[in-house]
């Protein structure tokens, strides 16, 4: 399978409030193919938003390079490529709609590429489906809640057709109902076989993943399966980190002599450990 994002040797450096240079995101080097669904997560000033950016070229690398879908973010004539494959959706949806009513939202994205209008409303109606909110379309966004708006951000991200999604922290701003809104609406987009990659710091968030990238002072700290990487509970709580809580109820029952497995993710896994036990 083949590559939707690599990074070489990327370092990204900035000049902090004391005139001190920072850096930022610290000689990393990453691939992501095609398809795969990859969650980032790392406490505040770890790297994982400014890495975020740089591959959607809103950033470009002090050094080595960012490939969206083997396209160089350096090269200027393919910004608007590289922007269409690998789409981005913040952490506040308010900053993201530019419309006073939904679909016109929606629209923005591929009238901004040129679609031609029979085509764009075409995708307003199928992108506006896709994240269930189609009975939203001529309402106003500020009546919505938390949880629709971003799913409305995310269904004018997925009217450009892209490859690729990033999601910055998209669920950092919602109450629990409208965090399991914009996740349902992310099993969705990875069923659909687009590439993911989902910056949370919400650890529930990264069990379903492919794969989970742990990052600390600008490097990759852990790498793996979620079930590899939660199972380092105390490798996690070095870099300040939460585990699932039904991982730390595992790990704690072991440790009182109940032997069920450790590298349990969901209270679904835990609950069947537990029955067996009866």
């Amino acid at each position: 399978m083949s590559n939707m994002i690599e990074t070489k040797g990327l370092i990204f450096e900035y000049i902090g409030n004391d005139d001190d240079r920072v850096t930022a995101v610290k000689n990393l080097s990453l691939n992501v193919k095609k398809g795969e669904f990859v969650v980032i997560i790392g406490h505040n000033g770890s790297g994982k938003s400014t890495l975020a950016k740089l591959i959607n070229a809103i950033l470009l690398p002090s050094k080595g390079k960012v490939y969206v879908d083997n396209m160089d973010t350096f090269e200027e004539e393919k910004l608007w490529d590289i922007r269409q494959r690998a789409g981005m959706v913040f952490q506040n949806p308010d900053n993201q709609i530019v419309a006073t009513i939904v679909e016109e939202d929606v629209a923005f994205g591929p009238e901004n590429l040129g679609i031609d209008p029979p085509n764009i409303k075409k995708r307003v109606e199928e992108s506006l489906k896709a994240l269930g909110v189609y009975e939203l379309r001529r309402k106003p966004p500020h009546l919505l809640s938390g949880g629709q708006k971003q799913r409305v951000a995310i269904a004018g991200v997925l009217a450009m057709k892209p490859q690729c999604i990033i999601f910055d922290e998209p669920t950092a701003m919602l109450d629990p109902s409208g965090r399991n809104e914009v996740m349902d609406a992310v099993e969705k987009l990875k069923e659909e076989g687009i590439t993911i990659i989902h910056i949370t710091h919400f650890m529930d968030e990264a069990v379903y993943a492919d794969r989970v990238i742990v990052m600390e002072d600008g490097k990759i700290a852990l790498e793996g399966k979620p079930k590899d990487v939660f199972s380092k509970v105390e490798k996690l709580k070095e870099l300040g980190l939460d585990v699932p809580g039904v991982t730390l109820l595992s790990h704690s029952l072991n440790k009182e002599g109940i032997n069920i497995s450790k590298d349990i993710l969901t209270v679904d896994e835990m609950v069947s450990e537990l029955c067996q036990l009866l």
